[in-house]
């Protein structure tokens, strides 16, 4: 008998492994192996649907909120780390999920089923939970506002980030606040990464086999910031927190060149996220959560059609067979046909990097954080999960996200 990794067979005879053979090689996994175990064939899905492993397809959440807390009372990283995933049919069950050692300081993006992680020397990490493939981004010495400083036996001791000095750790876990893929690298093509960076005030991007990161903007007028970036069609685009939507040409002769598709607005309450989603029908949305008064939780979700100068509201009838899923990672819009399970004309939110929105933030009736869902017909937030928030004992709001949603990319 010769074993394979996610497969087995026989050589002596073409015969289906015994189903108690399956069911003990399947109960020695964790999670990511076991989602790959059942993508096999029908007979392996039969045996991890009996086995009470999840479906794959739908999004999970990530959550490190508890590596949070262990690391407020240990007041430093640990190398070795466990998330905890979370899928919508078993709101109370909570898979361990091991990340590679030293890989995760901080996490700022979730994109064609890899996390966009930040390593305990502040580079850059994409990492398959499911796969458990890893790739290495360039080094965030590459940004021309980051120096490294050595000491004298050559070890990396700080950097220099415009004169100031941070942790090899603690730089990375504030300079990222996103990431998103054009693709999949499991596919073995050309892919790039996008990021959103420098306190939202950076666009920069790597493709792949490159070794530097090239900035594509480190300025932006104003007061405003970048909230997301989303690739559609061949084209990257990010949207500002006073709605500007630009398209990013990545590929001319003389860099990176950008269009203003929709100029800047000024908003009548206060915003507190944006967020960019291609559609599978051809669209990009955008969608904006922003204060306002007499709605239940203070808080209101508004979706347009960004098109020609100009994005036109959508109503929310348009979304009575799909679901969103925003936060810190790549935007999704599904079918409920698909997704039975999933409620239509509902946002499945998991709040990104909110530094911008801190002010505002306070001025909510609740404290804002947690997995989320708004019904855009009743206009009112429900928790997803019974796991509460991380009690940092704080006077003001948190900032920091410590939850992701990602889709398996088997």
């Amino acid at each position: 008998m010769h074993y394979f990794y996610g497969r087995t067979f026989f050589r002596s005879q073409l015969v289906r492994p015994p189903i108690d053979l399956l069911l003990c090689i399947l109960h020695r996994l964790e999670l990511p192996q076991a989602l790959a175990f059942a993508s096999v064939c029908t007979t392996w899905r039969s045996t991890a649907v009996a086995a009470g492993v999840p479906s794959s397809s739908a999004p999970w959440l990530m959550s490190w909120a508890d590596l949070l807390k262990g690391r407020e009372k240990r007041g430093r990283c640990s190398s070795a780390v466990t998330c905890n995933f979370h899928h919508l049919l078993d709101v109370d069950k909570a898979y361990g999920v091991s990340v590679p050692h030293g890989c995760f300081v901080a996490c700022c993006g979730a994109s064609h089923g890899w996390l966009v992680l930040v390593n305990e020397i502040s580079n850059l990490v994409l990492y398959n939970p499911f796969t458990t493939a890893t790739i290495h981004l360039p080094p965030i010495t590459d940004f021309a506002c980051v120096d490294a400083v050595y000491n004298d036996e050559g070890n990396l001791e700080h950097y220099l980030e415009t004169g100031r000095v941070h942790g090899i750790a603690s730089l990375g876990a504030w300079f990222y606040q996103l990431a998103v893929l054009s693709c999949s690298p499991s596919k073995g093509g050309d892919y790039v990464v996008m990021i959103i960076h420098r306190d939202n005030d950076w666009l920069s991007f790597v493709k792949s086999g490159q070794s530097k990161w090239q900035a594509a903007s480190s300025t932006i007028m104003g007061r405003d910031r970048y909230a997301d970036c989303a690739y559609h069609y061949g084209r990257f685009y990010a949207v500002t927190f006073h709605g500007m939507v630009e398209q990013w040409d990545i590929d001319g002769l003389n860099g990176a060149t950008r269009k203003v598709v929709v100029a800047a607005e000024i908003h009548a309450g206060p915003i507190l996220s944006r967020h960019l989603l291609s559609t599978s029908w051809g669209d990009l949305l955008q969608v904006h959560a922003h204060l306002e008064i007499g709605y239940p939780d203070g808080i209101r979700f508004q979706i347009h059609k960004v098109s020609q100068d100009r994005c036109k509201r959508l109503p929310r009838k348009d979304f009575i067979d799909h679901a969103l899923f925003l936060g810190l990672n790549h935007s999704a819009c599904l079918p409920t046909k698909k997704f039975p399970k999933l409620r239509g004309q509902c946002i499945y939110y998991s709040a990104p990097w909110m530094v911008i929105s801190l002010e505002w933030l306070s001025r909510l009736p609740h404290r804002w954080g947690g997995v989320k869902t708004y019904d855009l017909k009743t206009r009112k937030f429900e928790h997803v999960f019974p796991f509460p928030l991380p009690d940092c004992k704080r006077s003001t709001p948190d900032p920091t996200p410590y939850e992701v949603w990602i889709t398996p990319n088997l």
